[in-house]
């Protein structure tokens, strides 16, 4: 038996190994250099010619300032100030967009910023007063999030495009890309924790028309900093932006999330928008939003407006101003009720640099004391 199967393999190895000879002698055979033999080969025509793999884009952001504090005191603490002047680099993100055809997109979004979380904490008695303080230690090292990372599906219906992920959120998209100074200060909803700028679930946008956009989302509505809540409660959202004329622009967004067990702790946002934009001149942007029972708790409604507006000495050469009104019920928000006062003046040397000298002012409602503060602002676009 053991004969035999030598036998077999040593004819099986004859046979592969003539026919890789027939083969190689074939493919060695030389090719007719005659006209005729050329004229008769079939040329493969630029449309058979397969396309160039489609490449990704990396882009990006970077987001730095120096300050100068006008005040010796701190309003929120009512003590002397700890930093009069320091430079910051407030954040980095970082991008990386690949079309897999003309349909799909792939998009991953990374922010890298410092937020100074506290590694120890040590305990002092004070002899005198015979209390017992805290000191605590911060951790100053930039950390990295996965802010979006997401697909989108252009065209899943004529004028419909769906985002699924991890995907950016749209609840002040509209006032954020109006307001263009993100780099200064963040939008009004950004800044009082009313909304995320990403969120965890599915947007679909369709444009039905030139004049009309339409947005709604189903989103675990936790942002994109936390995961989903023990409860497993989604937020459930929409957006209708109109352009009655073309340098109007009009925008209402809305949103329900159950919190809890009941529907009676269920928090609830409305944000109201206009803006009139006269390209490479001057624009002027107005905004009202409020939520009710913020995170579920009765009673705890935030609400407040932001004006903003800008005018083009020349191209390169812009003054803007903003004012914020924000409020609480009962004035439970006391940290941020308050009126924010933004002047300055912004130069753009090229598209993707801007460079800003402003003054920032926050009066809060509740005290006496101000924070008054000199910036110079940059933004670098990769």
């Amino acid at each position: 038996m053991k004969m035999r199967l030598i036998n077999i393999a040593t004819i099986l190895s004859f046979v592969f190994a003539a026919g890789g000879i027939l083969t190689s002698s074939a493919q060695e055979k030389p090719q007719d250099t005659t006209m005729g033999a050329a004229q008769a080969a079939p040329q493969p025509s630029a449309q058979e010619k397969p396309k160039p793999k489609s490449q990704g884009t990396v882009y990006g952001k970077i987001y730095a300032d120096w300050y100068y504090n006008l005040n010796d005191t701190d309003y929120s603490s009512k003590k002397a100030v700890t930093k009069k002047s320091e430079p910051e680099l407030t954040r980095v993100y970082l991008g990386y967009k690949y079309d897999i055809n003309e349909q799909f997109t792939t998009d991953a979004f990374l922010d890298v910023q410092r937020v100074d979380p506290a590694t120890s904490a040590t305990a002092a008695f004070d002899t005198t007063k015979k209390t017992v303080g805290l000191t605590f230690k911060l951790d100053d090292r930039y950390f990295a999030y996965l802010k979006t990372a997401y697909l989108s599906w252009k065209n899943i219906f004529p004028t419909g495009t769906l985002n699924l992920g991890q995907v950016p959120y749209f609840a002040f998209d509209v006032m954020e890309g109006f307001w263009a100074h993100r780099y200064i200060y963040q939008t009004f909803m950004d800044k009082n924790g009313i909304e995320s700028s990403a969120d965890l679930g599915a947007v679909l946008k369709i444009a039905p028309i030139d004049l009309l956009k339409i947005t709604v989302g189903v989103t675990d509505g936790e942002g994109y900093k936390s995961s989903q809540d023990s409860y497993g409660d989604y937020k459930i959202a929409g957006g209708v932006q109109v352009n009655p004329i073309k340098d109007l622009t009009l925008y209402a967004y809305g949103d329900w999330m159950p919190i809890g067990k009941t529907t009676d702790t269920a928090q609830s946002t409305v944000a109201l928008f206009a803006g009139y934009d006269i390209p490479d001149m001057a624009k002027i942007g107005l905004e009202y939003d409020i939520q009710m029972k913020q995170k579920g708790v009765t009673d705890h409604d935030v609400n407040g407006l932001s004006l903003y507006g800008m005018y083009n000495i020349i191209k390169q050469l812009e003054v803007f101003a903003r004012f914020d009104l924000a409020s609480s019920k009962s004035d439970w928000n006391t940290a941020l009720d308050g009126q924010t006062i933004i002047a300055g003046v912004q130069y753009s040397p090229v598209s993707k640099v801007k460079l800003a000298l402003d003054y920032q002012r926050f009066t809060p409602k509740a005290g006496s004391l101000t924070s008054d503060r000199i910036y110079l602002n940059g933004e670098f676009d990769y």
